[in-house]
């Protein structure tokens, strides 16, 4: 992608963004293009050696999604015996409210189920809107709460909600 053409009113964009593919499972060998994505969407990123060594634990799985050829989003999980649990899923700024999310996650939901979990689980901030948007129409809901779990930049806590999602018939509508 060379621009954002939201940073100018007066442009118009012939064309409909690139579609969204998601490659994968990835694993060691991808964590470098991991960690760079990781880095545009979260203020504390994961280095290389993190997702190198997280890709390389039995169970885990990485997923990289592309619009055309440019990487716009990653997620990671693992599954272990009925569970699995998205470690994390983030989509690059330019890239979101494209279908980017819903289509890592659709794809992680399969490969869990296909790995044996029964449900997929995962922590979320109470604020961030998009997430439970997203999670919410794939079928999670909240089955707890962290308090004061993440701390931001500027030293205030925010809640992390736990949320659970049956694997039976889960897909984000397209």
């Amino acid at each position: 992608m060379t621009g954002n053409p939201d940073s100018n009113p007066g442009h118009t964009s012939a064309t409909a963004p690139a579609p969204t593919t998601v490659e994968g499972p990835v694993g060691p060998t991808h964590a470098g293009v991991l960690a760079a994505l990781h880095h545009h969407c979260f203020p504390e990123p994961w280095d290389q050696p993190t997702f190198a060594r997280m890709l390389a634990e039995p169970g885990s799985f990485g997923l990289i999604a592309c619009q055309g050829p440019c990487p716009a989003g990653l997620v990671l999980c693992r599954a272990a015996g009925d569970e699995a649990e998205v470690l994390t899923l983030g989509v690059q700024p330019s890239a979101q409210r494209r279908g980017v999310g819903r289509a890592l996650l659709n794809r992680a939901l399969v490969l869990a189920a296909e790995r044996g979990a029964a449900r997929m689980v995962l922590e979320v901030a109470a604020d961030n809107r998009a997430a439970l948007a997203l999670y919410s129409a794939a079928g999670f809901t909240a089955v707890g709460q962290r308090r004061s779990y993440y701390l931001g930049p500027t030293g205030i806590t925010t809640d992390a909600l736990i949320l659970a999602c049956p694997l039976a018939a889960t897909r984000v509508a397209d």
